[in-house]
């Protein structure tokens, strides 16, 4: 039986590059490929470091740009790829990538969007931006299939008219690592850990301020943010906060994050917006004592109340960051609740069958982080 073409746009490159879309297509699609289906991923030029990853054909956007992004070239050059590889199934990996779904609809293929987070509602969006967003989101109803990562961005959808093609997949955890491999640190002192960009969606600015709160009663621990320095503006008003207990190490290679979860005392995200967290649940993978924010998306999660914190509250955050290190096994999360990555292959081909796509082989590949 001749294999299911797929072509995968969105996702900015596999493997080892940082952010939610490019996590979830490194998890994902070496299963798909494995289950049968012909795989391609199609990212941007500097993120794409050969042609194939474990068993998924990796394809490179030519670098150029237009209004000072490089996205929208990679979206009219998915166009021409969709023309030239004539896929069955076209897997967009985030709202944005959903631009031009109408074209590829026209062009007779079936559509699966994963929605991960609705980005138009950040500060940093302009006007062009918020309506590309938008426009895209409407386009969804369009869609053959809808993946939403949490019930509450399923409720979203649902709110704008769109719910008989949404198929409700969150992310899943990885296999626990015990690794060493690159840790960026040269110090012993015990850290409570952050993961992701710096910017104000990540809500830094009042973690960090919390934390230093927190060092006036635990002067022993420093706050380690691993993550891009992506918003200029925003780490300028974020570097008079800084001190020597804060490190900033930028962005670093995945096969680091397991280390630095595993050392950590406590992994804390406070986002002001987020999808299904990919960092979050890769900290409960490596059994770490988890506090996040108490935003819908991550209320999802199967988390007993003592995980939440108000993200705009300083104080409240303080606090936790207190209780948690002082009470860390209260923290640890119990994994019985999640999926598995072949979970969600399983999941994600059983949306593939709905639009008339066969099933090749079953999936039972354990996918490493």
């Amino acid at each position: 039986m001749q294999s299911k073409k797929v072509l995968v746009i969105g996702a900015r490159g596999i493997p080892d590059v940082e952010g939610g879309a490019e996590k979830n297509a490194e998890a994902l699609f070496p299963l798909m490929a494995a289950a049968g289906y012909d795989v391609t991923v199609m990212g941007l030029r500097q993120y794409i470091k050969g042609e194939q990853y474990r068993g998924v054909q990796l394809l490179a956007s030519p670098a150029f740009k237009f209004l000072n992004t490089d996205k929208i070239g990679y979206y009219l050059y998915a166009i021409y790829q969709v023309l030239k590889i004539r896929p069955d199934v076209v897997h967009l990996q985030g709202l944005g990538s959903a631009v031009f779904l109408l074209i590829y609809k026209i062009l007779g293929c079936k559509t699966v969007v994963r929605y991960g987070s609705a980005d138009y509602i950040l500060n940093k969006w302009g006007v062009l931006g918020r309506l590309g967003f938008l426009f895209a989101e409407w386009q969804l109803r369009f869609a053959d299939a809808v993946i939403s990562v949490t019930p509450a961005l399923s409720e979203r959808l649902a709110k704008r008219g769109i719910r008989k093609n949404v198929h409700m997949i969150p992310n899943a955890l990885d296999p626990a690592i015990v690794s060493d491999a690159n840790l960026p640190l040269t110090s012993d002192r015990p850290f409570i850990l952050s993961v992701g960009r710096v910017t104000y969606q990540k809500n830094v600015i009042n973690l960090v301020n919390a934390f230093n709160r927190l060092s006036e009663s635990h002067p022993d621990y420093d706050l380690v943010i691993a993550g891009g320095l992506d918003d200029a503006p925003y780490a300028e008003q974020l570097r008079p906060l800084l001190n020597d207990k804060v490190k900033l190490l930028g962005r670093v290679p995945r096969s680091s994050v397991p280390g630095l979860l595993k050392r950590s005392a406590l992994y804390v995200n406070v986002s002001l917006h987020e999808g299904s967290s990919n960092a979050t649940l890769e900290a409960i993978s490596q059994g770490c004592s988890v506090l996040i924010s108490d935003i819908p998306e991550n209320k999802d999660m199967p988390l007993p109340g003592h995980h939440f914190v108000d993200p705009n509250d300083i104080n409240a955050i303080a606090a936790k960051l207190t209780h948690g290190v002082e009470n860390r096994q209260e923290y640890v999360v119990d994994k019985g609740s999640f999926l598995t990555w072949s979970n969600v292959a399983e999941k994600t081909i059983g949306v593939y069958q709905s639009l008339g796509t066969t099933r090749l082989e079953p999936v039972d590949q354990p996918v490493s982080a």
